[in-house]
């Protein structure tokens, strides 16, 4: 396999999720710096689909999971002999997942191809990862440190934001009432949102405890996008509360757009997930939303308490129901700090920047090479 300026991007993950939005995001936006690139994924995934819909050229395996040893073997020959189906020679391997990553990190090893390895969560890295990957982008300051603790140079760690596409998030226009009508909502509804999966650790009933303490005059409309295992027991929840009049479960929305528009301000107060950093905020962020976060992985190093958001303990219902009666009863803040979150998404989480520093990276790894099929 010579040198080119193709990348072959491994995602396993069959769940939509801000992770893989980023991998298409990332690819995309290579792709209009002349960088070609190819997708490997797990047959039937969300992401097979919507890459197919931007004509990426996709290759999925029908991995069952990490004892999967005959789909591993023909991923290796797949890498080892590309076939003509295979528009461009590859000259890295950028391994997106967490799920998969060891086998698809040991193959590429094996075949001596370069690997740069996505880190997304604030957890630790149980990898060789040192032995394996010849460059790991952290998401933020605090992945970065996991993989420096599980040995990789801290030469070899670059920190790469995650983005968003920031002009497709910003509202134009009446689009807030606009999107309040959608729902159903008056224009003088104070709203609130939250998008992502109902998972474990995610602290969506937190949010639900600190609506209840509020009195009913108080209490903002909750609008509740994603699904999830912790559904079923979140609604009960809201129930046992009373207040499941003020909270609205949307399900998996594929465009957030109109739920995020429709509201005058975000929560993400995770308690323990190990959350890089979150693409729901950011989206958030991109709408001009002041954000209410708790202090739990990277999510400090973007939402800045009093700049772009209000940051609150994690698990503290209490405080988190001050903060959103705090943001309420105060518009002038509101608008304060969703301006200060839009402008700090378009400084430092754009599309364009998440390109130029992958590129970066790639070019480290490559050397001149590299360098010279971009010139």
């Amino acid at each position: 396999m010579g040198i080119g300026n193709a990348i072959t991007h491994v995602e396993w993950g069959r769940h939509w999720s801000g992770g893989t939005n980023q991998v298409l995001l990332l690819m995309l936006g290579l792709r209009e710096k002349g960088v070609q690139g190819q997708l490997v994924c797990a047959t039937k995934s969300a992401i097979a689909q919507r890459a197919a819909d931007q004509q990426i050229p996709i290759f999925p395996f029908p991995l069952r999971g990490e004892q999967d040893l005959p789909t591993w073997l023909r991923f290796a020959r797949f890498l080892k002999h590309p076939s003509s189906l295979i528009p461009y020679p590859s000259s890295l391997l950028h391994v997106h997942s967490r799920r998969g990553a060891l086998p698809t990190l040991l193959i590429a090893r094996w075949l001596r191809l370069p690997t740069v390895l996505h880190w997304r969560v604030a957890a630790p890295l149980r990898l060789p990862v040192h032995h394996l990957a010849d460059a790991v982008i952290a998401i933020s300051e605090a992945t970065a440190i996991q993989a420096q603790r599980a040995r990789m140079p801290p030469e070899q760690v670059f920190l790469v934001r995650s983005a968003v596409d920031t002009d497709a998030f910003a509202p134009v226009g009446n689009a807030h009432l606009q999107a309040k009508q959608q729902w159903g909502l008056g224009a003088e509804a104070f709203v609130v949102a939250t998008t992502g999966r109902l998972a474990a650790g995610k602290g969506h009933d937190g949010l639900l405890r600190a609506v209840a303490l509020l009195s009913p005059p108080e209490r903002p409309v909750v609008l509740l996008a994603g699904d999830g295992s912790e559904r079923t027991r979140l609604q009960q929840l809201a129930g046992d509360l009373r207040i499941a009049e003020s909270v609205r479960f949307l399900g998996f929305q594929k465009d957030v757009r109109p739920v995020l528009w429709a509201a005058d301000a975000f929560v993400h107060v995770p308690t323990h997930f190990p959350e890089g950093v979150s693409v729901a905020v950011l989206e958030a962020m991109a709408s001009g939303l002041p954000v209410i976060a708790s202090k739990v992985g990277g999510i400090p190093e973007v939402v800045r308490d009093g700049e772009t958001g209000l940051l609150v303990p994690p698990g503290d219902a209490t405080v988190l129901a001050e903060a959103l009666r705090h943001l309420r009863t105060d518009p002038s803040l509101r608008r304060r700090l969703g301006e200060g979150a839009q402008a700090y998404v378009r400084r430092h989480c754009s599309v364009q920047v998440l390109v130029e520093r992958t590129l970066q990276v790639y070019a480290t790894v490559l050397g001149e090479p590299f360098l010279a099929t971009l010139r």
